[in-house]
C-alpha cells in the first residue's frame, strides 16, 4: 500500500542526516531509514509543506523547524506508569531486591533512565523508591540519572509540571503525594526530583554512564537499525555493575545477539540481569 513516506528518497534521507550532523552535531546514523521518512512526512503534513525538497529547504534555514523535527524523532510520547502492570513487577523484583540486598555494596545505588523523554519514566522509578523507603524504613542513597539526546524535552523534564492526561495512570493516592495542582496541571513535587539528575546524551555515538546498578531503556529500541541496538546493549552491558538490571519495553526483547550478555528475569515485564562472564 503506497503512503506518503513513500516520496521520499533515499538520497533525501542522506542529505537530511547530514544537515543535521552539520548543523546540530547530531549522528542520525543508527536510526531506521523507514523511522525517519515517517517523522520527515508527518513534519510536511504539520508545517503544509507540499514536497520533500520545500521541506528540507525549511529545515536547512529554520531553527524551530530543526528542534521540531528533532523533538518528534525523539518519541517525547509517553506518561507515568505507562504499561503499569510492569511497575508493580519493576518494584518488587528489581526494586525492593536492590534495596534489601543493598546491591551497591559501596557508594550510591545508581539508575540509569536511558532516553528518558520529559522526565514521566525517571520521576515514576522515584515515587516507587519513596513509597519503598516508607515500607522498609529508610530511604537508601540514590541517584537517578535521567537521560535523552533532545535538549528542550529534558529542559521540560527539569520543570516537571504535566497535563492530566499525562498522570492519569497514577494511583489516586500517589498522585496526592508526589504532586501538586497547579493551574490545571500536575506539578512533581520537590522530594521526587531531589532523586533525578537530567542530562544529555547521545546512546549511539557517546560512551555509556558507569558503575550502574538498574538501567532503564524502554521503547527507544525499536526505532534504532539493528547495528546500533546491539552496540548500546554492548554498552550498557559493560555500563552495569554486577548483577544489573536492563529493563525493556514490552514490545522489545534483547534479541539472540545479546542473550550471551542477559538473562530473563521476568519475560513477562521484559526484565533482565547481567551475565556474569566465568573465566575458564
Amino acid at each position: 500500500m503506497f503512503s506518503g513516506q513513500d516520496l521520499i528518497k533515499p538520497y533525501e534521507v542522506a542529505f537530511l542526516k547530514a544537515m543535521l550532523k552539520r548543523r546540530l552535531g547530531i549522528d542520525l546514523s543508527g536510526y531506521k531509514d523507514q523511522f525517519i521518512k515517517r517523522r520527515v512526512y508527518a513534519r510536511m503534513l504539520t508545517c503544509n509543506v507540499k514536497s520533500v525538497s520545500q521541506y528540507l529547504r525549511l529545515l536547512e534555514r529554520s531553527v524551530e523547524e530543526r528542534r521540531s523535527f528533532l523533538d518528534a524523532l525523539s518519541i517525547n510520547v509517553s506518561c507515568f506508569f505507562r504499561d503499569s502492570y510492569v511497575w508493580g513487577v519493576v518494584k518488587e523484583k528489581v526494586l525492593r531486591k536492590a534495596i534489601e540486598d543493598k546491591i551497591w555494596k559501596r557508594g550510591r545505588l545508581q539508575i540509569w533512565s536511558a532516553g528518558c523523554s520529559y522526565g514521566q519514566e525517571p520521576y515514576t522509578i522515584a515515587i516507587l523508591i519513596l513509597e519503598l523507603a516508607k515500607e522498609l524504613g529508610t530511604l537508601p542513597p540514590v541517584t537517578i540519572y535521567a537521560t535523552d539526546i533532545d535538549e528542550d524535552a529534558l529542559e521540560r523534564a527539569k520543570i516537571g509540571v504535566y497535563p492530566p492526561m499525562e498522570v492519569k495512570n497514577v494511583p489516586p493516592q500517589l498522585l496526592r503525594e508526589y504532586f501538586l495542582w497547579m493551574n490545571g496541571k500536575y506539578k512533581v513535587r520537590n522530594e521526587v526530583k531531589a532523586l533525578v539528575r537530567f542530562r544529555r546524551h547521545d546512546l549511539i555515538n557517546q560512551p555509556p554512564l558507569k558503575f550502574i546498578h538498574i538501567i532503564f531503556y524502554r521503547n527507544v529500541q525499536i526505532y534504532l537499525s539493528k547495528e546500533c541496538q546491539i552496540k548500546v546493549l554492548r554498552n550498557f552491558y559493560t555500563s552495569l555493575n554486577p548483577p544489573g538490571y536492563l529493563i525493556l519495553g514490552t514490545s522489545e526483547t534483547i534479541g539472540e545477539e545479546a542473550k550471551d550478555l542477559f538473562e530473563p528475569i521476568s519475560t513477562y515485564a521484559r526484565i533482565y540481569k547481567k551475565k556474569v562472564k566465568r573465566l575458564v
